[in-house]
């Protein structure tokens, strides 16, 4: 019998290849028969795949994300008390610190972000296997994703959150094992992981713990002089 090879041996002949193809599948999940209010909250999920030279199609990863059609509900009629009430979990917080029953996105995150649409596009997580790791697909699956998903949107969000302190995989030990995550505090996993969001054009709102990206200022430089205080 051919012995299995451990992902770091897989990962030594992945730097090796000088060719990865990866794309992403995405798969939208949206109610038929809900609520008015969930017809304009959409849940994303990419699945990430890798094609090393000479070898077949690998599954590389998951991409979550969440549109949040704030224009179209108000278009339609929906008040925006209602379609707050409408909107729970995760999502709630990003409404609470985002969205201003009056004026949409508050008036300092409009003059800061130059915000010129009202949808939000949420990055929920993003998760990369260990062999496939240090060859920028994170980034090119996020970059992807809001290309494809980011029209109609002002505002792209994230809460910089390591994988391995949520609930749900901190309690996985299949997962954990799984991702192979880095053995850092809770601290520092954190401040790498804003660090990162930050490279990518990120930046924080005050001190709620969201990093926002302006599509309208996507691709210009800021300075760290300029952004690297957030939100006051």
């Amino acid at each position: 019998m051919k012995p299995t090879k451990t992902w770091a041996e897989r990962r030594k002949e992945t730097d090796s290849d000088q060719n990865v193809v990866a794309s992403v599948e995405f798969v939208i999940r949206t109610e038929l028969h809900g609520s008015v209010e969930t017809d304009f909250v959409h849940s994303i999920l990419g699945r990430i795949t890798a094609e090393p030279e000479g070898r077949g199609k690998e599954d590389a990863g998951h991409i979550g994300a969440s549109l949040v059609q704030f224009g179209e509900a108000l278009n339609h009629g929906i008040s925006a008390e209602r379609l707050g009430d409408g909107i729970s979990g995760d999502i709630s917080e990003y409404w609470e610190h985002l969205f201003d029953v009056e004026t949409g996105y508050p008036e300092e995150i409009q003059n800061e972000f130059e915000v010129v649409d009202l949808n939000l596009l949420i990055v929920d997580y993003v998760a990369i296997d260990p062999e496939f790791r240090g060859l920028r697909i994170a980034e090119s699956a996020i970059h992807r994703t809001i290309d494809i998903f980011g029209t109609g949107c002002g505002l792209v969000a994230c809460k910089p959150w390591p994988l391995q302190f949520t609930p749900s995989v901190a309690d996985d030990q299949q997962a954990l094992k799984r991702l192979a995550l880095p053995n850092v505090s809770k601290g520092e996993a954190i401040r790498k992981l804003r660090s990162y969001w930050s490279r990518l054009g990120f930046w924080p709102l005050g001190d709620t713990g969201i990093y926002g990206l302006s599509l309208s200022q996507r691709g210009c430089a800021a300075s760290s002089q300029d952004r690297g205080k957030g939100l006051q």
